[in-house]
């Protein structure tokens, strides 16, 4: 199945991160509802559970749904056998190692044998792996029809074949449980095998049945957990309990918001939910990839605080995202502290489709406040929303659109950023899509108070709609800008961009903001200007127009 937005595939039903807490018994709640929203891939180091599962097999009780079918027996299975097999000693055998290895090239094939008990009528499972090494790619999981091979003289010669991948962990960090749904390989009791293998040519080393974090193979497949509560139990502790099961992770805040995302993030998708208070990352940040339909959201803008300070030379969003697909964020605050770095923002969104960010303030931000990234190669960020949000205290723009385009701001609050209030703009001449622009946006609504730069500003594209909005004093920061500013270089597209309805004025005693609406390239073409601007009571005036065949209304 591919997913629709995007083009790429989507990665089978995949459980990261699963921590079950052993013989106890959890009802779901009456209103325990599954919200779908964003996820995360990049996760972090070992994640403790609140009650660790046992050396033995050990027992869940748990009902599934609120009414319940009864309660079932969760049963976490070790492996009674497992090896791995490599291309380049083809006669050795590895099966006494305390880990596991898969890789892409030289081939190297991990083999798993569980003895599957308490599968009942309607079979199900996920395998369980605790990864020692990071993987861009993460482990794919396949089917293997052979259950008599032997640990101890499996072979790359005489290793079975192996069958279609069922499952795969996406990208993931070292020291990172990861769990793959293989429900379809689990159809009653008795063994099962199953293979490990990846695409990368980095190998990726697996903990063995012989170490102290052995697979899992858990019987059946547990509910989907959503929603998580996130909640602060220590100066620098923190949980993520599952509403649902009761499953629960302890450790940093980024180790257990990611191992949550993860988690929801392979079962279709779920919420990470917030308690009022402050949630420090110290110098963490959030690394979400290629997750879909998980909402993270707060108690609210003056309830939640998610802040992190860090003077990297690198990338140190707070919410630091990649092709992220209908993820939401709302209803909380968002610090990023440190010194001026122009691509170190608070919310950063690459490739992002169809996300909504509403009712987030950010109230610091080394660079930009909210950004929207489609320059890079294969990339392309649209059907995008930011409303209502309060955007303060960044060193550059408020909220950019970078070769984004069909996307909507709307209703925010921007005010004393050190950047454009609000940028639409394309990407530079050495980006990997040189000059992309951003086209057929919507900037709707939206207040705007002392930029440094420009209020609004709109660097190439086409058809962008900059509409009823109020801008007062800008330039605070920078002489010789304007209220609005259409503007483009030689050769890159702008055209039938429209500004109507806006008021861009300056109502300092000592004005800065230099004109209301300035179009600022004859390559800017047919600019719909009006009905409804107030461009009065700015420094030089009105509007000056250098642009080519602009349309007044």
């Amino acid at each position: 199945m591919t997913r629709t937005t995007r083009g790429r595939l989507v990665r089978p039903v995949v459980v990261l991160g699963l921590v079950v807490a052993a013989h106890s018994v959890l009802a779901a709640p009456a209103t325990a509802a599954t919200t779908r929203s964003p996820a995360a891939t990049t996760r972090s180091p070992t994640v403790a559970a609140t009650t660790p599962v046992p050396a033995a097999a050990a027992a869940l009780t748990t009902t599934r749904g609120p009414a319940a079918d009864g309660p079932t027996t969760l049963a976490a299975l070790y492996p009674v056998a497992d090896a791995w097999v490599d291309s380049i000693n083809p006669t050795a055998n590895h099966g006494t190692g305390s880990y596991l290895k898969a890789d892409g090239l030289p081939v190297a094939v991990a083999y798993l044998r569980f003895t599957v008990q308490g599968a009942g009528t309607d079979p199900s499972g996920v395998l369980r792996l605790h990864l020692e090494t990071a993987s861009s790619t993460g482990v794919e999981v396949r089917a293997v029809d052979d259950t008599t091979w032997e640990e101890n003289t499996l072979t790359y010669h005489n290793a079975p074949p192996t069958g279609a991948v069922v499952g795969s962990s996406g990208p993931v960090e070292a020291g990172t449980w990861v769990s793959v749904d293989v429900s379809s390989l689990i159809t009653g009791n008795g063994p099962v095998t199953f293979a490990l293998t990846t695409g990368n040519d980095t190998g990726i080393r697996i903990t063995s049945r012989e170490g102290t974090q052995k697979p899992e193979l858990l019987v059946p497949a547990p509910p989907n957990p959503s929603p998580y509560l996130v909640t602060r139990t220590g100066s620098t502790t923190y949980q993520a309990v599952s509403q649902v099961t009761g499953f629960t992770y302890t450790g940093r805040l980024k180790t257990v918001v990611e191992s949550a995302v993860t988690e929801l993030d392979g079962r279709g998708g779920g919420t990470i939910q917030f308690d009022s208070g402050t949630f420090d990352l110290g110098t963490d940040y959030f690394k979400l990839v290629e997750i879909d339909d998980v909402t993270f959201v707060g108690a609210g803008m003056d309830l939640t605080f998610i802040r992190n300070s860090s003077s990297a030379s690198a990338d140190t969003e707070p919410f630091n995202t990649k092709g992220a697909v209908r993820m939401v964020v709302r209803d909380l605050t968002v610090s990023a502290g440190g010194p001026a770095r122009s691509t170190s923002d608070a919310l950063d969104f690459d490739d992002g489709i169809d996300v909504l960010v509403e009712r987030v303030r950010v109230n610091a931000a080394r660079g930009r406040g909210i950004v929207f990234d489609g320059k890079n190669q294969g990339w392309s960020s649209t059907g995008n929303t930011v409303r209502n949000c309060v955007v303060t205290g960044t060193f550059s723009d408020g909220i950019e659109l970078l070769s984004a385009s069909r996307n909507t701001v709307s209703g925010c609050q921007i005010n004393h950023v050190g950047g454009h209030g609000i940028q639409v703009n394309r990407s530079s001449s050495g980006a990997d899509q040189p000059n992309k622009t951003s086209d057929r946006n919507l900037v709707t609504g939206n207040v705007v108070d002392h930029a440094g730069q420009d209020g609004v500003n709109v660097d190439g594209g086409e058809a962008n709609q900059i509409m009823n909005n109020r801008i007062t004093n800008s330039s605070d920061t920078s002489t010789g800008r304007d209220g609005i500013r259409i503007t483009t270089p030689t050769g890159v597209p702008c055209l039938d961009n429209v500004v109507a309805g806006n008021v861009a004025t300056d109502d300092q005693v000592i004005k800065t903001q230099r004109y209301g609406l300035y179009v600022a390239s004859s390559e800017c073409r047919t600019t719909v200007v009006g009905p409804g601007n107030d461009f009065a009571g700015n420094r030089s005036g009105t509007i000056r127009d250098a642009g080519t065949g602009t349309i007044y209304h």
